[in-house]
């Protein structure tokens, strides 16, 4: 397990109000994430360029944004996080083995 079970269940708690907030009316609750998710991308950018330390809390805001598009879509944010971490570290590997000293 990556992910606690009480970060979990924050996350399905959060997860349960943003749909709420979010996907009122007419609007598609993976639309509202993705565009929270540019927002956030292009917030971090700007703040990593003028060397703020609030950075550092928008990306975690961005990861909380990425878990909960996983959530929307009906799979294991651990799941998900801990094929990813096997895929980075696979593929760090081989660049490092192919880099030349």
């Amino acid at each position: 397990m990556i992910l606690t079970r009480t970060a979990l269940k924050k996350l399905s708690r959060i997860h349960l109000l943003s749909r709420k907030y979010n996907a009122s009316g007419k609007r598609d609750h993976r639309s509202v994430l993705l565009k929270l998710l540019r927002k956030h991308c292009q917030e971090i950018l700007l703040l990593f360029k003028k060397n703020k330390p609030h950075a550092i809390v928008e990306t975690g805001d961005l990861l909380v944004l990425c878990l909960e598009l996983m959530v929307e879509e009906g799979v294991s944010p651990d799941a998900v996080v801990a094929t990813c971490f096997e895929r980075y570290d696979r593929k760090l590997t081989q660049l490092l083995s192919r880099k030349k000293p």
